[in-house]
């Protein structure tokens, strides 16, 4: 930048609109697998990171909170969804990650059955005992003796009644929605819906009672009224949600029901993204691929894995509350501001009130998140969470690609910074806006629009607009 152009920059919280996805992550376990899995699997490094990040969730959010500086405390559960094409390595991105949570499901699925094995042999006998003790109460009646030691008896042994053992089942590949949540109340209570095909969740039953999925994620109840059988309270319990798919199967559903979800504020809680294909770029070396590092990653998980059986035997197990850093804590109500006077008519987040009322939460959340895997002690760092900022601006960024079409300032903007990257890269310095009006595009050639294209880029931080002994000067940043 010319020593004409310089000026003093106020400090921002928020990474620029259109900022790549970040490279650098705090956290040596997740980056160094995440690295290792990207250049293995070959898939886009967003694919890849949303599938670290969903096995990251699921075996978390049953084990800790996390306590936002406005002292309200939330789960730390994401909802994740990444639409992807054919042959974009979705299943493979998926298992690298999940794999061991599938697999540790399995092994305990096996410890599950002989538990119901032994559980039906105690339930036998009970139902005898039951039987015998019910005879005498029948013989004393008809003899008209006094039964009330038999009916203490009786009142004891219905107490006692042998409860069937509670399933490890922690991902839901596909389910109702009264599967899910019955699964919720009556095995383990923090669990995923998950699939790297999911287009069978989106069109099945689990994601249609919007208004339950909205308070799960919130960590609020939920009372699921039966016709036939009793009506049971899912109280707090964790819900991880991460969908893979394919773009035709996302705008069948859109098309469906996105209207419906959308505004229930069901999709303003997802990190959604639709990165860009590698496909093309695959090539094969001659050496021999390593999978240490997505090793350590799985050890972990297996370590987090163990902890959750805990919540088999106490559903109520009080988690660990994570907290802020004081430094941080400063960060994150900054950040929140920003969001939020962004929301008004011109700012950032204008058209998309319901998804920025949920940024921060979910900035807080992927902190919390990152912090405890990577086995830190004390606050959140401000380290870990400008990370989780970066990480959740660009999600936004897709969030808008998806799911808002671009007004025309940002198209023009889109197209002056093109022109602008050509004329810089011939090695001109700062340009006079009047030149821009007389060799830029040619639909920018109108003072206006120039106008509001340039507010879009300085809003966006890639240029600098001063003014020089009343010139006004542009030039990239």
């Amino acid at each position: 930048m010319s020593i004409v152009l310089s000026a003093v920059k106020l400090h921002e919280s928020l990474p620029r609109v259109g900022a790549r996805f970040p490279r650098f992550v705090p956290c040596a376990l997740l980056a160094a697998a995440v690295n290792e899995a990207e250049k293995n699997v070959q898939a886009p490094r967003a694919l890849i990171f949303s599938g670290a990040l969903t096995a990251i969730s699921l075996v978390c959010q049953g084990l800790i909170d996390v306590c936002k500086p406005t002292g309200q405390c939330v789960p730390t559960s994401l909802m994740l969804l990444t639409i992807a094409g054919s042959g974009e390595r979705k299943s493979t991105a998926e298992n690298v990650f999940l794999g061991p949570i599938r697999e540790f499901q399995r092994l305990e699925y096996k410890r599950y059955q002989e538990a119901v094995v032994e559980w039906n042999v105690q339930l036998e006998i009970w139902r005898e005992k039951r039987k015998v003790i019910l005879k005498k109460i029948n013989k004393n009646t008809d003899k008209g003796i006094n039964s009330s030691e038999e009916e203490l008896l009786f009142s004891a042994h219905e107490k006692s009644k042998p409860l069937g053992p509670r399933q490890y089942k922690m991902v839901y590949d596909d389910a109702t929605s009264e599967a899910l949540f019955f699964g919720l109340y009556s095995n383990l209570p923090s669990a995923g819906l998950i699939s790297s095909e999911g287009a069978g969740i989106l069109n099945g039953g689990a994601l249609n009672d919007l208004s339950k999925q909205n308070s799960l994620w919130s960590g609020d109840s939920i009372t699921v009224d039966r016709v036939s059988v009793e009506s049971y309270q899912v109280t707090d319990s964790r819900l991880t949600i991460s969908v893979m798919l394919q773009a035709s199967a996302f705008k069948e559903y859109m098309e469906r029901r996105g209207e419906k979800s959308r505004g229930s504020g069901l999709l303003a809680r997802f990190l959604v993204c639709h990165p860009e294909s590698t496909q093309g770029t695959r090539t094969i070396g001659d050496d021999t691929l390593s999978w240490e590092r997505c090793n350590d990653f799985s050890a972990r998980i297996g370590e987090l894995l163990i902890l959750n059986r805990a919540l088999l035997d106490s559903p109520k197990k009080e988690r660990l509350t994570v907290r802020f850093s004081q430094e941080a804590e400063e960060r994150w109500r900054d950040v929140f501001n920003e969001i939020e006077t962004g929301i008004v008519e011109g700012g950032r987040f204008e058209g998309v009130a319901d998804h920025a009322s949920k940024l921060a939460d979910n900035i807080a959340r992927i902190a919390a998140l990152l912090h405890f895997f990577d086995g830190r002690q004390g606050g959140i760092s401000c380290e870990v969470l400008d990370f989780a900022v970066d990480l959740c601006c660009w999600y936004s960024d897709q969030f808008f690609k998806i799911f808002v079409p671009p007004p025309q300032k940002n198209i023009d903007a889109d197209e002056l910074l093109e022109w602008l990257c050509s004329y810089f890269g011939k090695k001109y310095g700062e340009i006079r806006k009047n030149k821009i009006l007389q060799y830029g595009p040619g639909k920018l050639r109108n003072k206006l629009r120039l106008e509001h294209a340039l507010d879009v880029l300085k809003e966006r931080r890639l240029i600098d607009v001063v003014r020089y002994k009343g010139v006004a000067y542009i030039d990239l940043i």
